[in-house]
């Protein structure tokens, strides 16, 4: 009997142990759960600064788009928190609720402000609570029209109420046909302005810079009528200027278009003419029908491919559009870059600008992509890659296109300088051609000069000797004795005849007397005084010297050593060594009226068939004669 007794108290402390435990789980968790209905609370941004919200918000997934607020408030539990930046839902037919608190530790409302920083959320319903925890819904995003919105902002902008003295849960409900990201960012009254000020300053330099090349680009239109000017100034206003006009939400801002679907149907419209404009002016930079022909005929079926889709976004959903685009846009992307290596190559030099701008233009795609992703950090630069890319891909887009230019200018005086060695065959062209590049030589390249000199000398120049030919002769002595008439200075001219050549050329051939009459022409060059003198071929196995202020005894001088010259050892030619002499005759004095060239030459001649007359090899000066 008094075993039991004494077990009694030890039992009910057990039982009081159990019910005391249960009975302080219960206290823990009325106390704890409110704690844990959402991620810890945000202290609200000071003065001046901006706070992501990434990282301090949980979301739930609504599949029907059906969940109304109460609804959403009592799935406290299917919450999920997320830890980055940006949350990242791509494309997904449902709707997505998102909540996060906010603390005012103060005795005073705050207001701040809620940056939803993407511009393809088709519906926005925020939904804040007041100091006595009713819930006011305020509405944005794309279907809203911008002068409906809460905030006039090319993002979606939320004034925000914080009540005074603990904390505010709030709840965002976000859906969209559109690829979805949810980066939420809060601002104070200055941090919004400057945020707003950073990104507005960006795109004002770039709408400029676009808007500056499209006038230049029309200017050169008007000016060359090249129509690839054409096709860059649709790209330029298409793509560049129209398409991110819209999707950086400035179409009301700029253009005053208030109808939501300048903000959804519109962009699957340009983005398929963008591509359209871009591939055309890619085939007519890069002439890819006669270079390329099979990938022009698969740029063909891409370019068919985007109108079918441009006329589908006027009658299907956008989503439905949307979905067709982007793969679309991707593939356009891949295959210019092929044609642009492609056209690199083979040579074209305007491809590697081509090329370097369109690459410009994924890379920026490809980093904004992830940006919005929530796979690259949201800054300055992933924020306006994509804008960053079409800049530089315009700027060298129109690089690429004044290469070309420079090409087909350089083509075009090659093909002039062809025409002008053609036409120098004949005697009579050539004089046309000369005249008329003395008309024009302040107008015309370098090169042009260049191969008009050439080309003179060519005319002036005896083939076989390399000397002055009989026409050069003739102007060059005309000239010369007009001055000397003038200056009245003495003028000498040396006839100069090879000795007994026809038994050359008969007997060893015409190809040895051609080697003989070369190395005498050189030895009767190398024995001339200065470049003032001109030696010729006057014709056949004759030379003549000219002497400019020259007197009959230099005249002498300068004869006896050509004739020394040749006559000093034997002629080199194919068949060996054969021993050649010349006979020479000298006429010097100063012009007159009378005189002409034709006078000095006969004088001259008259000279060398007495020097023929009296044995060869040797000198006559008109009645006086030297061996």
């Amino acid at each position: 009997m008094h075993f039991p007794i004494a077990r009694r108290p030890t039992l009910n402390k057990r039982l009081s142990r159990h019910l005391w435990s249960r009975v302080a789980f219960l206290v823990f968790v009325c106390v704890a759960l409110p704690g844990f209905a959402a991620t810890e609370p945000v202290a609200l941004p000071q003065a001046g600064e901006t706070l992501a919200l990434g990282p301090h918000i949980e979301h739930l997934e609504d599949p029907e788009r059906s969940l109304t607020l109460e609804e959403a408030r009592a799935s406290a539990d299917r919450f999920r928190p997320n830890s980055s930046e940006v949350l990242n839902i791509g494309y997904n037919r449902a709707g997505h609720w998102v909540r996060f608190q906010l603390r005012n530790s103060g005795a005073e409302p705050l207001k701040r402000f809620l940056e939803f920083r993407s511009l393809f959320a088709d519906r926005l319903n925020l939904y804040a609570p007041d100091e006595q925890g009713h819930y006011t819904k305020v509405e944005s995003g794309r279907l809203v029209p911008p002068p409906d919105r809460p905030f006039q902002s090319r993002n979606f902008v939320f004034p925000l109420t914080v009540p005074p003295g603990g904390e505010a849960l709030y709840y965002l409900y976000v859906d969209s046909a559109d690829t979805l990201t949810i980066p939420l960012y809060l601002h104070t009254d200055t941090g919004l302005v400057h945020t707003e000020l950073t990104s507005r300053s960006w795109l004002s330099f770039y709408q400029g810079l676009i808007l500056t090349m499209a006038l230049f680009s029309i200017f050169l239109l008007a000016t060359l009528r090249d129509r690839v000017y054409a096709y860059y100034i649709g790209v330029i206003v298409v793509h560049q200027g129209l398409f991110f006009t819209l999707f950086n939400g400035l179409g009301y801002q700029y253009l005053g278009l208030e109808d939501p679907w300048w903000s959804r149907e519109a962009m699957s419209v340009l983005v398929s003419l963008s591509m359209w404009m871009i591939m055309q002016f890619g085939r007519v930079l890069l002439a890819t029908r006669d270079e390329q022909p099979l990938l022009d005929r698969v740029i063909v079926l891409i370019q068919h491919a985007a109108l079918v889709i441009m006329a589908l976004s006027f009658v299907v959903d956008y989503s439905v559009s949307i979905r067709l685009a982007n793969p679309h846009g991707a593939v356009t992307a891949a295959a210019m870059w092929v044609v642009g290596w492609n056209s690199l190559r083979k040579g074209n030099p305007a491809a590697r600008y081509f090329l370097i701008a369109w690459s410009m233009l994924i890379v920026g795609g490809i980093a904004y992509s992830l940006k919005s992703w929530g796979l690259a950090p949201s800054n300055l630069f992933t924020e306006h890659s994509w804008q960053i890319g079409a800049a530089i891909e315009a700027i060298f887009l129109s690089l690429a296109i004044a290469d070309r230019i420079n090409t087909e200018s350089q083509q075009r005086i090659r093909h002039q300088q062809e025409a002008q060695l053609a036409q120098a065959q004949a005697l009579d062209i050539q004089r046309k051609a000369n005249d008329m590049l003395e008309q024009n030589v302040k107008e015309r390249t370098e090169e042009l000069r260049k191969a008009n000199r050439k080309l003179q000398q060519l005319s002036d120049t005896d083939q076989l000797t390399s000397l002055s030919n009989r026409r050069s002769l003739d102007r060059f002595l005309t000239h010369t004795i007009a001055r000397a008439r003038i200056d009245r200075k003495p003028v000498a001219v040396l006839m100069i005849d090879v000795d007994h050549f026809k038994p050359v050329n008969d007997t060893h051939g015409h190809q040895v007397g051609d080697d003989s009459l070369r190395e005498i022409a050189g030895r009767i060059q190398n024995s001339s005084r200065w470049p003032a003198d001109m030696v010729a071929r006057y014709g056949g196995e004759e030379f003549c010297v000219v002497l400019p202020n020259t007197d009959r005894q230099s005249a002498m001088s300068v004869a006896q050593r050509m004739r020394e010259s040749v006559a000093s050892e034997p002629v080199t030619t194919r068949i060996g060594r054969l021993k050649l002499t010349v006979s020479l005759g000298v006429y010097a004095a100063v012009p007159t009226e009378d005189d002409s060239k034709d006078s000095f030459l006969e004088q001259a001649d008259i000279a060398l068939y007495q020097s023929k007359q009296e044995g060869r090899n040797r000198v006559t000066l008109l009645g006086a004669t030297a061996s």
